[in-house]
């Protein structure tokens, strides 16, 4: 039965909870690794401001314009370096993100190697960044509940495959699909509720900021709910692993 399966999920993530504060910790690397590509990125892009000639003249309608035209020369004359940098930046942090999950996420699937944990995520990212670029069109034409709908569908199928590459049970697709697909709806759709709970708080808490102190609050609110939703994550895809850990070794067993 499903239900003793997610039963035995849970229980078998309980046993291996610290794991959850070890998948915090690659993504605070990260994030951290991701603000220093950004600030040597910005450094070197606005290396030749300060040796540009500043003069205050006192007025500070005429000290706006002034910046502004300074701003506007400046990206006329650095817009394609900019595009190349801000480019090569985020390919640097997807590329970080992508080795830091395979290091780390081994001891989440320990039958994984690196190579399958890097491929996998890798292929996964690529057809969905493809397929929202693809499907963006097509909503701006439009068929935009199509798009999101079709996104979706696609971001499951992925998630189920790439979760069967992980624990090494892909044989499980022709023996059980049906149950493997109802445990990760499951916890996917229990995730996405509570995301999106969290989301629409968020929101309604910056449309009712009324001045600074308001807005700090809101931003720690903002911070303290990514938080939590990561820790959130760690936990559900150990029950993930665990239990489809479980399904295999009842299909080996058989």
């Amino acid at each position: 039965m499903l239900a003793d399966i997610l039963r035995s999920g849970f229980a078998g993530a309980h046993q291996r909870v610290g794991l959850i504060f070890l998948d915090l910790l690659w993504k605070l690397i990260w994030l951290a690794a991701t603000t220093a590509i950004l600030f040597f990125a910005a450094m070197w892009l606005t290396s030749d401001l300060s040796g540009i000639a500043w003069e205050d003249t006192g007025i500070d309608q005429v000290n706006a314009l002034l910046a502004v035209s300074l701003l506007g020369e400046f990206w006329n004359a650095k817009r394609e370096e900019a595009v190349m940098l801000g480019a090569l930046a985020v390919c640097s942090s997807v590329l970080v993100w992508l080795v830091l999950e395979a290091l780390f996420r081994r001891s989440f699937t320990p039958t994984s190697t690196f190579q399958t944990l890097f491929a996998a995520n890798a292929a996964k990212t690529m057809v969905l960044v493809t397929a929202g670029i693809l499907l963006a069109g097509a909503a701006y034409a439009g068929a935009v509940v199509i798009a999101i709908v079709t996104f979706i569908a696609l971001a499951f199928v992925l998630t189920l495959v790439d979760t069967l590459i992980r624990t090494d049970a892909l044989d499980l697709l022709g023996t059980d699909l049906i149950r493997v697909a109802g445990l990760i709806g499951i916890l996917m759709s229990f995730e996405s509720m509570i995301a999106a709970s969290c989301v629409a708080l968020l929101l309604t808490g910056f449309f009712n900021v009324a001045g600074a102190t308001d807005a700090f609050v809101m931003l720690g609110a903002a911070a303290a709910v990514v938080l939590f939703l990561s820790i959130l994550h760690g936990y559900l895809l150990l029950v993930r692993f665990s239990a489809i850990a479980i399904m295999r070794q009842n299909v080996v067993e058989i």
